[in-house]
């Protein structure tokens, strides 16, 4: 089953997978790993950064394969909390007159598999930003509020992100801290 996601059309231009090389700091495009063990490793990032990997959904954003990984983290009153994070791998060229369906699929296969790789890369990334910075949260943006968008989601879209201020008729003082 694939998944279409409504997404903003805010995604910048990225290249095709054929063409990126390692020098310009694109990493795993000719890895050998599988990709359930790719898979196996992107759930062990996350669960060091305190996240439960429920599954993968394999989908594509427009013209770009990709997953949806689905996650829970436990709030400190042991409630699960969801959360879900895209994965989109970078595009293979069109089909041309020397690509048979099966080089296509090798492609679009290896397209995939960098973006496991990269995207644990990222997630080892964060783990070392979080252990710099006391009270990161590097899953929190990923969370999914209200409607079933996530953080970043809302905050993304101008009109939603109201949700994410705090009320106008509140003791809010900008700069402030109070316990309680």
């Amino acid at each position: 089953m694939n998944f279409v996601p409504d997404l903003p059309k805010q995604a910048a231009d990225v290249p095709f997978f054929e063409d990126v090389e390692a020098s310009d700091g694109w990493q795993g495009q000719t890895t050998q790993k599988s990709m359930d063990s790719l898979k196996s490793e992107v759930a062990i990032a996350v669960s060091r950064l305190g996240g439960i990997v429920v599954g993968f959904v394999k989908g594509s954003f427009d013209n770009r394969m990709g997953f949806r990984l689905h996650y829970t983290i436990t709030a400190p009153d042991g409630m699960l909390i969801p959360g879900q994070i895209d994965i989109a791998a970078l595009p293979i060229r069109g089909p041309k007159r020397h690509y048979d369906n099966k080089t296509k699929e090798r492609a679009q296969e290896q397209s995939l598999k960098m973006a496991l790789f990269m995207f644990r890369n990222a997630l080892s990334g964060l783990w070392f930003l979080q252990q710099l910075s006391p009270g990161y949260a590097p899953l929190m943006p990923f969370m999914i509020m209200q409607d079933g968008k996530t953080v970043t989601q809302i905050w993304s879209e101008q009109s939603n992100m109201k949700m994410l201020v705090p009320p106008k008729d509140g003791d809010f003082v900008e700069g402030e801290v109070r316990d309680g």
